[in-house]
């Protein structure tokens, strides 16, 4: 665990302001604006809002994402989603900048970002979207207040905009602490940066469809990365779906905010990778905690929406990503369990991204405490081996009247792993489908679905 009695340097309230002794690349504004020499350089806001005057509670993510793959070739897009929380739904609007169409003679670049401050401009087709830092009426820059206008149009054709003014009531915060000084392993890069920024106030207004309200709100994060290579595959080969993870952004009504990692290759098996843990950032001025002890059990899957479309071709029709889960850290005296509150909130990212709000409750310390955030997983289950595990944790959470169901899981996990595709399809009609029997048709078409993606996995040899 970090030394919890580390001082920040100096006030962070103030530029110039150093994060991390001895690394400029955590120098305050600099930080914030792009980095030249990095391949990818990503920029995230994400926040609960409420009405003024009906009440009325909402949350948006907006991503700006720079990626440079090579010394001429942009491939840059920008993601706005909003979310209704009281009705369970949403509407999500993606743009993309990318090759050959932006080659050819004349094509500027969507995206323009400055250097040593953030100045970011995004150009899509439902408008231009800003996010940039305020100054005083001396032109001199205004620490960690930043004036912010997003606009998509959802994928209903609603018209999206969002325009806020906002301001951090805390410090940045190196990811992993002073473990790890914000110089982390991400998507199987060394020498990623990562840092978060939490407690951010909010006022503004949002216009979505019918929905045209003044907002406030004071549970925002703002999170930001720049990967050596491109973040979609640099690591892998070109394979964006070589690796995946697991985020969750939670604000917790005791006044700790966390930021959740766990990073898989899935190459080998959907192995856990570094960097995978937990960042703990405290209201009360104790230094930032790393913890490494973090343990996580899926309880839930959700089935991707097609309507969603992915910009790279997707390798199964079925593919299943987590939605529910159970947190826990000893060293934290931390159990959380994790409940969305939109059904399948998919993006059309590069690759199958879920990600939307959720309701936290559990104990930390021996003491209750509930809590908003926003998790993000890019882990889809489309493989047999995978998908019997989408199986048996559905069949969990049917609480199901037989007896017999987990030891037909495990036969059937060894069917898989010994790769005799007709012996599973024989074993899946001998022996799991008549378990479905005792369900009633509601518990059972879901299962139904998953057992039949599971044998058109098999037939086509996912592996």
């Amino acid at each position: 665990m970090d030394d919890t009695n580390a001082p920040m340097q100096g006030d962070w309230r103030r530029y110039p302001y150093q994060l991390v002794p001895g690394d400029s690349q955590l120098d305050f504004p600099a930080a914030e604006g792009t980095h030249r020499d990095y391949e990818s350089d990503t920029w995230y806001l994400s926040g609960q809002l409420t009405g003024e005057a009906s009440g009325r509670h909402f949350a948006f993510i907006v991503i700006f994402n720079r990626n440079r793959p090579a010394p001429e070739v942009v491939a840059d897009f920008y993601t706005l989603a909003l979310f209704d929380v009281d009705q369970a739904t949403y509407g999500t609007f993606t743009d993309y900048d990318m090759p050959p169409k932006n080659m050819e003679p004349g094509a500027r670049p969507k995206l323009t970002s400055a250097e040593g401050y953030l100045d970011l401009s995004y150009d899509s087709s439902a408008g231009t979207s800003t996010w940039r830092a305020c100054r005083d009426s001396a032109g001199e820059l205004i620490p960690y207040t930043y004036d912010f206008a997003a606009v998509g149009r959802d994928h209903e054709a609603a018209d999206m905009e969002l325009r806020l003014r906002v301001s951090s009531t805390r410090p940045p915060v190196p990811v992993g602490g002073s473990t790890y000084d914000g110089k982390i392993i991400a998507c199987l890069q060394d020498d990623t940066y990562s840092y978060f920024q939490t407690g951010m106030r909010m006022e503004g207004t949002l216009r979505w469809g019918d929905v045209d309200e003044v907002v406030v709100g004071d549970s925002g994060h703002i999170d930001r990365q720049w990967f050596p290579s491109y973040a979609g595959g640099g690591a892998t080969g070109g394979d964006a779906r070589g690796q995946a993870h697991e985020w969750h952004t939670i604000s917790l009504d005791n006044g700790v905010d966390l930021s959740v990692w766990r990073q898989f290759d899935r190459r080998v098996g959907n192995a856990l990778v570094p960097f995978t843990g937990m960042t703990a950032a405290y209201s009360d001025g104790t230094a930032p905690v790393c913890v490494e002890d973090l343990e996580v059990t899926t309880t839930g899957y959700v089935r991707w929406p097609n309507t969603v479309r992915p910009l790279m071709r997707p390798p199964s029709r079925a593919r299943y990503l987590p939605n529910r889960y159970t947190l826990s850290s000893k060293e934290l005296e931390l159990e959380l369990v994790c409940e969305p509150l939109v059904h399948a909130p998919a993006h059309a990212l590069p690759i199958e991204y879920m990600e939307g709000p959720y309701r936290y409750h559990g104990t930390m310390g021996g003491r209750p405490v509930t809590g908003f955030g926003i998790a993000e997983a890019t882990n889809a289950m489309y493989r047999d081996w995978e998908l019997v595990d989408v199986l048996a944790t559905q069949f969990a959470r049917q609480d199901s009247k037989s007896q017999n169901w987990e030891s037909a899981i495990e036969e059937l996990r060894s069917l898989i792993a010994r790769r005799d595709a007709a012996d599973v399809l024989d074993y899946l009609d001998r022996e799991i489908r008549p378990l479905l029997s005792v369900l009633s048709d509601d518990d059972s078409g879901e299962l139904l679905e998953i057992l039949d993606d599971l044998a058109n996995a098999t037939r086509e040899g996912l592996t």
